[in-house]
């Protein structure tokens, strides 16, 4: 016996099954029902960090940074965008100001892109991460290992073997 076909190839209306409750799946009632958990709240501190990401219109993208650091970085973003100072106005200046402040408070070797379109892929210091956006700028902070650099040993000491 052939199926009736609609003009777009799926059955007709008329022939769902009659009876819906053979299509559904019963639960075995030796099973007990399934308690889903809601998942524990953030820690204050996190909170207090979402706040004050919505009042300053940031939004934060990806971190990897302690919160007290993401907070001093937001706050100083929103303040160098909002501010009206002539000699700041660029996306490069903005993140000069951010670079110098990070590499004063927490050490050398911080890196600070600014802009609206930009891609990258970065190798970063463990706990110094952290990616957000102010309006239509996007910040992206991080900070990479300062290793000494090892002097290559000098040729005269090596001894070379003529055979």
């Amino acid at each position: 016996m052939e199926r009736q076909r609609s003009y777009n190839g799926r059955r007709n209306i008329d022939e769902r099954p009659k009876n819906l409750s053979q299509c559904r799946l019963q639960r075995s009632s030796s099973l007990p029902p399934v308690a889903r958990a809601s998942p524990p709240p953030p820690p204050p501190n996190q909170l207090k960090l979402a706040a004050m990401a919505i009042d300053l219109n940031v939004r934060l993208r990806s971190a990897d940074m302690p919160l007290a650091m993401q907070e001093r970085a937001i706050r100083r973003a929103r303040a160098l965008v909002d501010a009206n100072n002539p000699g700041i106005t660029k996306p490069t200046q903005v993140a000069m100001c951010l670079k110098k402040e990070f590499d004063a408070l927490y050490g050398p070797a911080w890196h600070c892109i600014v802009g609206k379109s930009f891609g990258s892929f970065v190798t970063h210091a463990g706990g110094g991460f952290l990616y957000f956006s102010v309006d239509k700028l996007c910040f992206l902070l991080f900070k990479t290992e300062v290793r000494p650099l090892v002097k290559p040993p000098s040729l005269h000491r090596l001894k070379i073997n003529n055979a």
